[in-house]
């Protein structure tokens, strides 16, 4: 689920593989109009999709020349992060 409070997009649930695809369609407008911070607080499971969704995320802030801010990311999404060697990029 994902909601909006201001600035901020709060996911909550499961970032997995089945639900990855939707929540980043509901994102993407949502970074155009001026969210800038993406937060992990109520995030239950994740996989490594999850990952592919911050990354897009943040992509696709730094293409409207923003920049999009973590917080709260779950220890099981950083430890995929460093698994794959992208930790640095969160």
């Amino acid at each position: 689920m994902i909601e909006r409070l201001e600035n901020v997009c709060r996911l909550s649930g499961d970032v997995t593989l089945e639900t990855v695809p939707e929540m980043l369609e509901k994102i993407r407008p949502l970074i155009h109009s001026g969210v800038d911070c993406l937060d992990c607080t109520e995030v239950k499971n994740v996989d490594s999709s999850a990952l592919g969704l911050i990354l897009a995320c943040k992509r696709e802030a730094i293409a409207q020349k923003k920049i999009l801010k973590l917080t709260n990311l779950p220890a099981s999404l950083l430890g995929l992060a460093s698994l794959y060697g992208v930790a640095d990029q969160l």
